[in-house]
């Protein structure tokens, strides 16, 4: 009986990780997101950002579509892996990122959150801020993470 209970728990806590091929090629899209942004290069984070958040906004008009791409006024960086999700194909990863105006305050262990979301395994990646991600009006896809 203790058998089957450390074989389901193995089962359980493999299923909810990423594999070495998935973690790869996350830390390489993380990393181009985030100099995509940093750098205020519009076209690579919107090529980044998950399809269903781009037609909201573009259906919201040009100045809410601009809006969302704006320049960041600090720095996003180290990104850390908070809660991982699969169903199927489809895994959505929450990122806790610091942003350097909130690391100069007092407040320099807060964090906040963006997604990563693949839709193949983990063969490319989308990002969605956390805002957009908690709007239930914001995109049709499936939320995987509460």
């Amino acid at each position: 009986m203790m058998k089957y209970i450390l074989i389901l728990l193995l089962v359980i806590v493999s299923s909810c990780g990423l594999d070495s091929f998935q973690e790869k090629s996350l830390n390489s899209a993380v990393a181009k997101y985030l100099f995509a942004v940093n750098s205020d290069l519009k076209l690579s984070r919107v090529a980044f950002t998950h399809p269903e958040i781009l037609r909201f906004y573009k259906s919201k008009g040009d100045e809410e579509f601009k809006e969302l791409f704006k320049k960041e006024d600090g720095i996003w960086r180290d990104a850390v892996l908070g809660q991982i999700e699969k169903n199927d194909n489809i895994i959505h990863v929450q990122l806790k990122v610091v942003d350097t105006r909130e690391f100069e305050t007092k407040n320099s262990n807060k964090r906040f959150s963006i997604f990563a979301i693949s839709l193949n395994s983990g063969g490319s990646w989308f990002f969605v801020e956390e805002k957009d991600y908690k709007s239930k009006s914001c995109g049709t896809f499936k939320r995987l993470i509460q």
